[in-house]
C-alpha cells in the first residue's frame, strides 16, 4: 500500500508539469519550456555555460555554442571530446535541472508531500568545474633494436667460420718435395746414364 501511494504521489507530481514538458528542453523528464524563463536569466545561463565549456576543454575548444532562445548547447573540445556537462554545476543542463525542480515545487504549492518528491527525486550535476583536471597521456618509446651480437645469436650477429675459401693454400715442405723433382732432375739422370753407356761401350771395345 505504501509503495502504491508513493507511485500515485509521484505520478501526480509529474502530471503537474506535463504541459511544461511539451516542446521542452532538457534531459530525460527534466525539461522546461525556454520561454517559461526570463530572457535575461537565460542569457546568464548561456554565459556561464560557455565559461564552463572553456574550463572543461582546458581553454581549447572547437565548438562552444549556447542559444538563449532554444536553450540548445554544444561543447566540443579541440581533441574531439565532449565533456559530460550534465555532471557539472554552472552548465546549461544544471540550470535546466534546477529550474525544473523550482517549477515542480511551484506547481504543487498546496501539496508539501509532492514538493518533497520534486526535490528528492531529481538530482542535478554537483561537480565543480574549477576542480576539473584534464587527463594526460603518457607516451613511451620502445628502445631501438640492438645491433650488438650476442651468444644467443640473432639476425644482426655476423657469422663466424673457422676457414675461408679465399685464404691461400698452405703446403708443408714435404708436400713441396713430393711435387717438385730433385735438384739433379730426371733429364740429367738420363744424360748421365747415356754417357756411362757410351763409356762402357768404349771400354768393352
Amino acid at each position: 500500500m505504501i509503495g502504491f501511494a508513493l507511485i500515485a504521489v509521484a505520478s501526480l507530481a509529474s502530471s503537474s508539469l506535463v504541459a511544461a514538458q511539451q516542446n521542452g528542453v532538457g534531459i530525460g523528464n527534466q525539461t522546461i519550456i525556454p520561454t517559461s524563463v526570463d530572457v535575461n536569466t537565460r542569457n546568464g545561463w548561456c554565459r556561464s555555460e560557455k565559461d564552463t565549456c572553456t574550463t572543461l576543454c582546458s581553454k581549447n575548444w572547437t565548438t562552444n555554442d549556447c542559444d538563449q532562445n532554444t536553450l540548445e548547447v554544444s561543447c566540443v573540445c579541440a581533441d574531439g571530446s565532449k565533456p559530460e556537462l550534465v555532471n557539472y554545476r554552472n552548465t546549461l543542463p544544471f540550470f535546466i535541472c534546477q529550474e525544473y525542480i523550482a517549477q515542480c515545487v511551484a506547481g504543487n504549492a498546496t501539496e508539501p508531500t509532492l514538493q518533497n518528491i520534486c526535490r528528492n527525486t531529481n538530482t542535478c550535476g554537483n561537480l565543480d568545474p574549477a576542480d576539473f583536471v584534464p587527463s594526460t597521456t603518457i607516451r613511451t618509446t620502445a628502445p631501438a633494436p640492438s645491433t650488438t651480437g650476442s651468444s644467443t645469436g640473432g639476425t644482426n650477429t655476423p657469422a663466424t667460420t673457422t676457414g675461408s675459401t679465399d685464404a691461400p693454400a698452405t703446403t708443408s715442405p714435404n708436400a713441396a718435395g713430393s711435387l717438385d723433382p730433385p735438384s739433379f732432375g730426371f733429364p740429367r739422370m738420363v744424360a748421365l746414364l747415356s754417357a756411362l753407356g757410351v763409356a762402357g761401350a768404349g771400354f768393352i771395345l
